[in-house]
């Protein structure tokens, strides 16, 4: 169902440059019939994929290869090529960038969204992140809750302000397991506090914005992704999802819709449906989705439903 999706994506794409070069309005219409219907279902109203038509950050080029199979033309290539230098350009010795954790974790999620596979300088930059007191340190993590970390710091990244702590521990974990270090014991020593402290608490670590950071973490994990503080979590989510789709403001809505994308338990798909149904009718002219970082929103949207297009 994936490809119906990315199929019913590219015939909006292209419906703009069919109306233009058709010759006639006629012709543009049958040729739009055809490809419509061998993508079956137009599902959005708007094209959601021309943001990234010739977008050159790490979230663009993902969606122009993934998406929009550019990978093959010179101009994806060079732009590639040149992003990929930018975000490894000034690492430092030590696997940081500029001996900043949160640049290093911008750093390497670009990376993750381009390169993909780790390589040694990917290793050093993991292995720094690892050795940061922040991130190995066993304290009570409600102690930290004064040191904040805000949303708009975190803009083209999967996680959401607030406390510096539970951000920290949720984008390690999180980058060291898509890297492929999710049986590393530091890293599920981590993971068993985080676990532990998830089901003594309900389903929550902290408020909802921490806790969406935490989760990021949980959701790519194989051995923790299906764990009963998920599923908790879930069930709370679900218990305050509004008739609409939507949740209360403190939760970050287009993250959260992609992490669901990334659940395959059924109370996560009613819950993920549900948001479906809201992204339809909340869905801007120009195809994006919300009014701030329309880019990040809309790969956040798209990646989740191409994950779970049969809840469509």
């Amino acid at each position: 169902m994936t490809s119906v999706v990315i199929s019913s994506l590219q015939y909006l794409l292209l419906q703009h440059h069919i109306f233009s070069f058709a010759g006639s309005q006629s012709n543009a219409l049958r040729l739009c019939f055809g490809m419509q219907s061998k993508a079956l279902f137009p599902y959005f109203q708007y094209n959601p994929l021309q943001i990234f038509y010739s977008g050159k950050t790490p979230t663009a080029l993902y969606a122009r290869q993934k998406w929009l199979q550019q990978d093959e033309t010179n101009t994806w290539r060079n732009d590639f090529r040149e992003a990929v230098n930018a975000l490894f350009s000034r690492q430092r010795a030590n696997g940081s960038w500029n001996n900043s954790f949160l640049h290093t974790i911008r750093k390497l999620f670009g990376l993750h969204l381009t390169v993909r596979h780790k390589d040694e300088r990917i290793l050093k930059g993991l292995e720094w992140l690892l050795s940061q007191k922040v991130f190995f340190e066993d304290r009570n993590l409600s102690r930290a809750q004064s040191k904040k970390v805000f949303a708009r710091d975190l803009h083209s990244l999967p996680f959401y302000g607030g406390c510096f702590d539970h951000f920290a521990k949720g984008a390690v974990l999180f980058l060291a397991v898509i890297f492929g270090l999710e049986n590393d014991s530091r890293v599920i020593h981590a993971y068993e506090i985080l676990r532990n402290m998830g089901i003594k608490r309900k389903g929550r670590w902290c408020t909802w914005s921490c806790s969406n950071n935490i989760l990021r973490a949980f959701i790519v994990h194989p051995a923790y992704s299906d764990s009963r503080v998920v599923r908790l979590y879930v069930a709370k989510l679900s218990e305050i999802q509004r008739s609409d789709g939507g949740w209360p403001g403190q939760i970050p809505f287009y993250h959260t819709v992609n992490a669901l994308g990334h659940l395959d338990f059924a109370q996560s798909d009613a819950v993920l449906r549900r948001a479906f149904r809201r992204l339809r009718v909340n869905q801007n002219k120009d195809g994006t989705w919300g009014r701030m970082q329309k880019e990040w929103n809309t790969f956040l949207i798209v990646h989740a439903m191409t994950r779970k297009s049969y809840l469509l």
